[in-house]
This record gives C-alpha cells, structure tokens and sequence, in this order.
C-alpha cells in the first residue's frame, strides 16, 4: 500500500513539474501560411506553393537574420515516401549587410552556402536575385534518382523564380 500510494505521490508531482516546463523553440514559432505577414513577397509565394499542396498549411518561422534575410521559412512533407524539406528566405535587395552579400555570391558561384562556418548547404537564388530556396529531398540526388521527385522539385522551383 506504501509503495501505491509513493508511486502516486511521484505521478503527481511528476505532471505538476511537467507544466512548468517551457515549450519547445520550434512551437512557438510555428505559423500557419494564412497568418504570413503580406507585406512580404514571400508571402504570396507560400499561397501559391500551398494552393498547390506543395506545402502544408503550418510552418516554422526561421531566424532568417542569421544570413541577412528579411524574413523566412521552413515547410516539412512527405511525397513519394520521401521526407521533403523546403526552407524559403527573403532579401531586401536594396538593403542588404555583409552576410547577405556573402551568403547570395555564394549559392549564385558555388550553388552553396557555409552556414555559420559550420556545414555547406545547398541552396538556389530566384530569378530576381530575391529569394533563396533551400530544397531537401534524398529522393533527388544519388545515382537513380526518382523520376516523379525530380518533377516536383521542378515544379517547385517554377513557382519559386515567378515570384516578384
């Protein structure tokens, strides 16, 4: 009887502490396409890659100052049983510091960028020199990649250079 009743004892302060806990970076930076700021051209290109089910309707908020961007944000699917990541950034063009020039001379040369001095990452700039596109798919790459994941990241990449 001892031990129940320590075992409950323990059950309850357990959730009682569990409540106190802060809820993880990522949660609160969540944002639904509906709710994106539209003051950013960004904005629209979210709509148009959601109205297209390329995205889903949440995504996270990125901390797109670390590489000079305005604003951006990162989109996880699934497609073909393949996990896709999709990270989209924007730059003000006419305002950009030293890390944005350094980061855009990058992926435009090398269609790559060093995040942080820490690992390279592969990216593309839009057309208009606005937009960075930082598209994950193991289904891409390799020897064989496959046929219909390819077309979707084609796909993708369309909606991303008409962007204005």
């Amino acid at each position: 009887m001892k031990k129940m009743i320590a075992f409950c004892l323990l059950a309850v302060a357990m959730l009682s502490f569990s409540g106190c806990a802060s809820a993880p970076q990522s949660l609160s930076d969540a944002v639904k396409v509906a709710d994106m700021d539209s003051k950013y051209g960004l904005t629209q290109m979210c709509k148009d890659l959601r109205e297209k089910e390329y995205i889903p309707e949440e995504g996270v908020q990125m901390k797109a100052d670390v590489i000079g961007a305005q604003v951006g944000y990162r989109f996880t699917t699934e497609f073909n049983s393949s996990a896709i990541t999709l990270e989209l950034y924007e730059f003000d063009t006419k305002n950009l510091n030293n890390d944005a020039k350094d980061i855009i001379s990058q992926v435009e040369k090398d269609g790559q960028f060093n995040m942080l001095d820490f690992s390279m990452v592969p990216a593309t700039m839009s057309d208009n020199g606005k937009y960075m596109m930082i598209y994950r798919d193991n289904k891409i790459t390799g020897d064989n990649p496959d046929e219909q994941n390819v077309q979707r990241k084609e796909d993708v990449t369309k909606i991303f250079n008409s962007a204005e």
